[in-house]
């Protein structure tokens, strides 16, 4: 049960999903609200009634607000904003990729040195096999 409501977190999530399919159908001809390109999922959770996060933790209430933005970027932003939106999204799109080509060169040099201690911590542990004590 969620806490402090009586409900389950089943019945707590469908309250959410029906929130936010009533406050986009009594705003369906109104563009969202938006923080520049983005959407302003603050005005949004608030006007719902539940916490930002939601959005998020909810795939059903991502996935609705995901795919009313897509509907309302198409009828109310301007090819100019679209074109903003979409390099946005690649310029942070590259930025990741940087970043975890970054982290694998790390990991490989990592592993390799481990590699090599491994390989002399072997070759030590069979001198001492061999002989009964350390080089």
């Amino acid at each position: 049960m969620a806490r402090g409501t009586g409900r389950s977190g089943v019945e707590v999530a469908q309250k959410h999903v029906d929130a936010l399919i009533q406050y986009l159908e009594l705003h369906k001809n109104d563009p969202l609200p938006r923080y520049g390109v983005d959407l302003n999922k603050s005005i949004i959770a608030k006007e719902c009634g539940f916490d930002r996060q939601v959005l998020r933790t909810n795939p059903r209430c991502a996935e609705i607000l995901r795919s009313a933005d897509e509907k309302d970027r198409k009828a109310n932003l301007s090819r100019l904003e679209q074109a903003e939106a979409i390099r946005e999204q690649k310029a942070k799109s590259d930025s990741d990729q940087l970043a975890l080509e970054e982290q694998n060169l790390r990991l490989l040099a990592e592993n390799a040195a481990l590699r090599r201690e491994l390989e002399r911590l072997t070759r030590l542990s069979a001198i001492m096999a061999e002989t009964g004590r350390l080089p």
